[in-house]
Formats: C-alpha cells, structure tokens, sequence
C-alpha cells in the first residue's frame, strides 16, 4: 500500500522526540533509573570534516520504560561516562540492576551530570 504522503506528513509534524523514541536524552533535572545492561561501544558520533567520536550505550529503566542512553566515551572521571565506570567499579565491576540517580544540570551551552548511587 503506498503512503498517504498528507497524513505522513501530518504525522511528522505532531512528532514529539521522546514519544515511542527507544532513545533517551536525559532533561535537567533528577532522574531515577535503572540499569538493564552494562555500558557497551556504540557507533561512533560523525560529524561532517571531524574526527569520529568514540561513544557508549547503555540501557536504562526510565519512568517504566526500557530507554537507550548513549554518550561520548569521556577522557575524565567528571565525564557522565567517567561517572558510570566509577559506579560500576564501587559495584564489584557491574552496573546491572543497579538503580542511581542522573542530575542533570544545564548552564545554557550544555548539560552536565552528576551520577549517585541510590
């Protein structure tokens, strides 16, 4: 059947990002999650005439839904990624089923993380 390219498009307009999206962005704010698996390498970040980003995954339980979360692969401890390591490392090495607070905090260029135990 071909596509009603009218109500696509209508459909394409009314399109809310975090609606049926698998893919989470966390907002500010605090945010209770839990993992449902541990980081993993995810397809690198390309930016056109830019060196490929290196990133990670991880799936998330967020407000009851399973969300995928994907970040670059920081170069410090401060980093969201340098956070998780640093949790999973305290946790014997795992992140699984673990819960923990994101707090997302933005100061008008771009988000920083705080990620806590609990």
């Amino acid at each position: 059947m071909a596509i009603n390219y009218n109500e696509e498009q209508q459909r394409l307009k009314n399109y809310k990002p975090e609606e049926g999206s698998l893919f989470w962005k966390p907002t500010p704010g605090q945010h209770k999650v839990k993992a449902l698996s541990e980081l993993e390498e995810a397809d690198p970040y390309i930016e056109p005439g830019k060196d490929p980003k290196p990133q990670a995954r991880i799936k998330l339980l967020v407000d009851g839904e399973e969300k995928i979360w994907t970040m670059s692969i920081g170069k410090s401890l401060a980093s969201a990624y340098g956070q998780l390591v640093n949790l999973a490392s305290e946790m014997k090495g795992t992140l699984l089923n673990l819960e923990f607070t994101i707090v997302v905090v933005f100061d008008g260029k771009s988000n920083s993380y705080t990620i806590v135990k609990g």
